[in-house]
């Protein structure tokens, strides 16, 4: 992929963000993506190939969000940070793109790397994509305010095993403490207020909050994995 940039952009700048999604995980290239891109000088283009559809007739794509630019499929990551930037989105067409023969297996090389080639090369957008108004757009469930408490969920598991879960800030405004099943958290402003291995609740640098055991993985100590329903409990102070 890289090669395929720097052919057809020789004095092009490649970045690295992640090579460690998971397969086939769209909610944490999403993830990624989303706390990564407006870090970014105005004008990158951000590459994205998780790709469970591969070879599939799903539609490549190439958006516009927040003065970026984004290339993929058409799997959900890239619909989703369009809507939550108001941006725009563009199928591209293979053969005006010059990919005649692109393979069924590396569409990252033979269509995203190119188009993110010709785009930093100076060729216009519009002279192989065409405006569209439905990219798919991948479902990240919203935390449900319950009688007994807010349903949320885990939506990612880093490898230090913190939780990441659906919860940001206006979710538990004014609350020092929650009760999980039948542990209690508490909310704290750094991993070094909690104890060894005592879970607690952290607003991360995304903006949500995540279940962390500072010296200890909080998935296994807990049993929590990716996409488990969480009943959360508020309260006041620590065991109210």
């Amino acid at each position: 992929m890289k090669g395929v940039v720097l052919t057809t952009a020789p004095g092009a700048r490649l970045v690295d963000i992640s090579h460690h999604v998971p397969p086939f995980n769209l909610r944490v290239a999403w993830l990624i993506l989303e706390g990564s891109f407006s870090y970014f000088p105005q004008g990158s283009i951000h590459v994205m190939v998780v790709d469970p559809g591969v070879g599939s007739a799903r539609r490549h794509l190439f958006c516009k969000a927040g003065a970026h630019f984004f290339t993929g499929p058409d799997n959900g990551v890239l619909g989703r940070i369009v809507e939550q930037n108001q941006g725009s989105a563009f199928q591209i067409d293979s053969a005006s793109l010059g990919a005649t023969y692109p393979g069924n297996t590396f569409h990252g090389r033979d269509i995203y790397a190119l188009a993110a080639g010709k785009l930093l090369a100076g060729v216009p957008l519009s002279s192989f994509a065409s405006s569209i108004t439905d990219p798919e757009v991948l479902h990240i469930p919203e935390p449900r305010e319950l009688q007994s408490g807010i349903q949320a969920e885990s939506i990612h598991v880093d490898h230090f095993g913190n939780i990441v879960t659906n919860l940001r800030a206006e979710h538990l405004r004014g609350i020092c403490a929650v009760r999980l099943e039948d542990k209690d958290l508490r909310i704290v402003r750094s991993y070094s207020e909690l104890d060894g291995a005592e879970p607690g609740l952290i607003l991360n640098s995304w903006g949500y909050y995540e279940i962390t055991c500072p010296q200890g993985s909080a998935a296994y100590n807990l049993g929590i994995p990716q996409g488990r329903k969480l009943m959360i409990g508020k309260c006041s102070r620590r065991g109210e």
